[in-house]
């Protein structure tokens, strides 16, 4: 269903480890030649030539969402590297370095530094890469957001408001970007077992969380690589600005 993805270029931020890694892995699996980045070298290092070593066609190149000057270069590098760029992956985010928190406990040194990857990071990178997408057909990118904001945890205000950011910024590049030929797109996980969530909080896959979901089990990883092929692929080509829960049904919105 998913071959039109085959011999496409691909990158994905966040990409050494959970669901990011699982995002990279999948798109490899399909074809795909990928450009996977961090700012953990070594775990990403290792995580690209683990990909290699299955006959994958995938580097690795360090980017920091935050910065300028980093996101250009992981641009112009994975379209030098490959001739252009099909499908950017905006994945890389904080959440499992927060620590659940009080509004009148949240610095603004935490909620800048929060923004700064979770939505400038989405921001710098989309403008960066669009550059070497324009005329690309198929071109795509897709916006990790989160099921955060329509719960609106006070106990992750920065969280909840940046991915709620993200969700609009979806809409807003894909208005921007549309005469490009270029589709922007979110998903928008709810729990999902990755080591950050786990070490995180077990509230999060408790029986009471379950319960709440018309699906009753915790979601994994690989729950997610469906709907990142669909927006990844051509079978979403009519969709554009939009975002995609996938929380078991936990959520449902309007």
């Amino acid at each position: 269903m998913f071959d039109d993805l085959s011999g496409k270029v691909g990158l994905v931020t966040g990409a050494s480890r959970g669901i990011g890694l699982a995002y990279a892995t999948a798109l490899a699996e399909a074809g795909m030649k990928v450009v996977l980045s961090d700012v953990l070298d070594e775990d990403g290092e290792k995580a690209a030539a683990e990909l290699r070593g299955q006959g994958h066609d995938v580097q690795y190149h360090r980017g920091d969402v935050t910065d300028e000057e980093s996101v250009r270069a992981l641009a112009a590098y994975t379209a030098e590297t490959y001739g252009g760029i099909d499908l950017l992956v905006n994945n890389a985010g904080i959440w499992g370095d927060l620590e659940f928190a009080s509004v009148f406990d949240i610095s603004s040194e935490r909620w800048d530094k929060s923004f700064a990857v979770n939505v400038k990071g989405v921001f710098q990178m989309s403008v960066a890469a669009a550059r070497h997408m324009e005329g690309r057909p198929g071109a795509a990118i897709i916006n990790q957001a989160s099921t955060a904001p329509y719960i609106a945890t006070p106990r992750t205000a920065d969280y909840s408001a940046g991915k709620a950011a993200v969700i609009t910024l979806t809409k807003t590049l894909a208005k921007s970007f549309g005469d490009l030929g270029i589709r922007v797109n979110a998903l928008a996980p709810g729990g999902i077992a990755t080591e950050a969530s786990l070490n995180k909080s077990v509230d999060l896959f408790a029986d009471a969380a379950v319960a709440q979901q018309c699906v009753k089990r915790a979601g994994q990883t690989s729950d997610l690589i469906g709907p990142l092929m669909f927006l990844a692929s051509e079978a979403s080509g009519y969709m554009s600005g939009q975002t995609l829960v996938v929380d078991g049904g936990k959520t449902m919105t309007a």
